[in-house]
């Protein structure tokens, strides 16, 4: 079906988008807010999935644990929750592409049912990173409502930027997409 290098190539890519997915999930920085009345008083708060940051003028930082699933705003807790999936989907995904890769020695005596199962897994990759991209869009697409609708003056003090576990969430639903899509165009005869 695929060269064993192109499919190393794609699976290392798989697990580079498996490890920035589980980086992403734990980061703080989902969303930002940077505020400065003075060099005094400034302000940055960083919201996460599972906590909120904020930093002062001093660098002093203070995080809190959400305490409540209840009081979370929806694209937090629906961002939560798909991006455990995609994570859990990418790391079956490892186990089930492993057994299907031309390297391994697992289900050597049918080529066939190896092809298969690397296929599964290969799809497993693919709904993983499409689940993290498309989450990460809706939750991106909330933060520039929010920002835009926002004209009042004593909401200029709650608008909201992409935090730096956006890009990384995209990022790893790409390599996981990209990383699985790559070996699969190549068929044998």
């Amino acid at each position: 079906m695929t060269s064993s290098a192109v499919q190393l190539l794609g699976y290392a890519l798989t697990l580079i988008g498996l490890v920035a997915s589980m980086i992403a999930t734990n980061m703080v920085e989902w969303k930002r807010h940077s505020y400065t009345e003075s060099t005094v008083t400034s302000k940055e708060t960083y919201l996460g999935l599972w906590m909120s940051c904020t930093v002062d003028a001093t660098k002093h930082t203070m995080c809190v644990n959400y305490k409540s699933l209840f009081h979370l705003p929806a694209e937090i807790l629906t961002t939560r929750v798909v991006m455990i999936l995609s994570v859990l989907l990418s790391a079956v995904g490892v186990l089930v592409a492993t057994l299907g890769m031309r390297c391994t020695r697992c289900l050597e005596e049918d080529e066939e049912e190896k092809d298969r199962v690397a296929i599964v897994g290969g799809f497993l990759f693919i709904i993983a990173g499409v689940l993290a991209i498309s989450v990460t869009s809706w939750f991106a697409n909330a933060i520039i409502q929010s920002f835009e609708f926002s004209d009042s003056p004593t909401s200029l003090h709650n608008r909201f930027e992409f935090g730096n576990a956006v890009l990384v969430s995209w990022a790893a639903g790409i390599c996981s997409v990209v990383g699985r899509i790559s070996p699969g165009l190549q068929v044998s005869e």
